[in-house]
Order: C-alpha cells, then sequence, then structure tokens
C-alpha cells in the first residue's frame, strides 16, 4: 500500500500531517491507549492527546475508558466521506454569504481604485474561473469564436458541456455567438435551445482564441494551445467590441 498517496489524500480532506498520521495509526493497531498511538506514529504523547481531541470532534476517532484507562479507536472510514461533505457544504454557505456581501463591498470601493482592470488566468482552473465570471454578471454573452478551438482540453471539454452551459442556461443567460462552423460548432448549434444560445456563422476563418463581451467585462481565452485567458473590466472597451459584435451580426447569416 503506498502510505504516501493515503496521505496526501487526507492532508487533502483538511488533515494536517500530524493528524494523518495518528489517524493511520490508530487504524492499524484498533483500540488503544494514546502512548501506544503515539509510539505507532512517531509523535510526542502530549502532541497526540491534542491531536487526538481534534479528530474526536470531526467524528474519526472514538473515546472510551476500559479498566480506567483512555482508549482511543478509529471509527468506520466511510467517515472520511461525512467529512468532505460537510466541508464542501461549509465552502457553499461562505461562498452564498460572500456572493450576498459583493454588491456592498463593491460600493465602498473608493473611485480612484474603480479604473480599469486586467486580469490573467492560466491552466485549467483559470479557464473555469473566467467562464464563471461571464455568469456571474447575468448579462447577454456576446462571443466570437469556433468550438473547435474552444474545447481541445477533455477535462475541460467535459466541464463546458457538462457543467457551465448547463448552469448558464438556468441562470438565464444568452449566449450570441459569431462562430466559425466547424463540427464542434455544429454540436452547439443543435443544442442551442437547450442552452440557451443563438448563432451567426462565419465559414473557413482561423478563430483560435474566444472572445466574450458581458456586461462591463471582455474576456478572452486561449485553451487550444496554450492554456490561458485575460479578463478586461472596462466598460468602454466592452462596448466597442460589443456594438462590433451587433453589426456583424446583422449582416451575417444564421447558423446552419
Amino acid at each position: 500500500m503506498d502510505i504516501e498517496k493515503v496521505k496526501k489524500v487526507l492532508e487533502g480532506i483538511g488533515l494536517d500531517e500530524e493528524e494523518a498520521l495518528i489517524y493511520l495509526a490508530s487504524l492499524e493497531l484498533g483500540p488503544q491507549p494514546a502512548s501506544i498511538i503515539a509510539r505507532k506514529a512517531g509523535l510526542k504523547r502530549g502532541q497526540t492527546y491534542n491531536k487526538l481531541a481534534l479528530l474526536i470532534k470531526r467524528g474519526i476517532i472514538q473515546e472510551y475508558t476500559e479498566k480506567k484507562i483512555r482508549m482511543f479507536s478509529c471509527l468506520p472510514p466511510e467517515n472520511l466521506i461525512s467529512i468532505l461533505e460537510h466541508n464542501q457544504q461549509q465552502i457553499e454557505n461562505q461562498k452564498k454569504k460572500l456572493t450576498e456581501i459583493v454588491p456592498l463591498l463593491m460600493k465602498m470601493q473608493t473611485p480612484l481604485v474603480n479604473q480599469p482592470k486586467i486580469k490573467y488566468f492560466q491552466g485549467i482552473e483559470g479557464i473555469k474561473e473566467i467562464y464563471e465570471d461571464t455568469i456571474r454578471e447575468q448579462q447577454p454573452i456576446y462571443a466570437f469564436g469556433d468550438f473547435d478551438y474552444i474545447f481541445k482540453d477533455e477535462e475541460l471539454n467535459d466541464w463546458i458541456w457538462n457543467n457551465y452551459a448547463k448552469t448558464r442556461s438556468e441562470k438565464g443567460v444568452n449566449y450570441l455567438g459569431i462562430i466559425n462552423k466547424s463540427k464542434l460548432s455544429d454540436k452547439a448549434h443543435k443544442a442551442r435551445d437547450i442552452h440557451k444560445r443563438k448563432m451567426k456563422m462565419l465559414e473557413n476563418i482561423d478563430l483560435p482564441v474566444e472572445i466574450n463581451i458581458y456586461g462591463d467585462k471582455v474576456s478572452i481565452t486561449s485553451a487550444y494551445y496554450d492554456i490561458a485567458g485575460l479578463i478586461i473590466e472596462d466598460g468602454h472597451i466592452a462596448d466597442t467590441f460589443r456594438n462590433l459584435h451587433k453589426a456583424m451580426w446583422e449582416l451575417l447569416p444564421n447558423y446552419k
């Protein structure tokens, strides 16, 4: 068994290194006094008592007395799933509370700080953050792109189709895309009603990056060659791109 791999997973759900060592020692030994667990984990007894108390609060370890000796034993490993679910619920609650106060924080922001901003993002999670930002504004998205370029990465492709597009449509955020015709663009067109997507068609034009205009922001993403992108927050820049989009929209044929 790869102990280091197990430790990393345990640390990933919120246990520190010492707690992970104590948990694994207790799991292997069965019910034992703290001194035995400490020896197995390679820790001092006082240090082990403190960590055992924390693990008891987390619902991982239980304590009982046997012949006047304090004994500690692991609860079923399935309890670890409950801990992860609890952490996720806490994050969702914190995210909800933070979302509620963001408008208030924006009103408190000094005008000197309220100037055009550019934020850079890298990697899959960075690209996801850009897309999620397009939904937060609750404004129509005016887009230029080619779906064949947007979704090369398998993980991002799955997330876009099964998470982002669904969430965007559920929140009523419409997508108006000027899109180069391609196989994946055809797929997007077929799902246009489900995903609240309207499309105008370009043909035989190379569009390796996607541009989205929404509210006072413009996002530019590249997920085909280099997985990176940026968000420009500026009303004048957004209006320029949006007006260009609207002018082209009137001239182009519907996607077919």
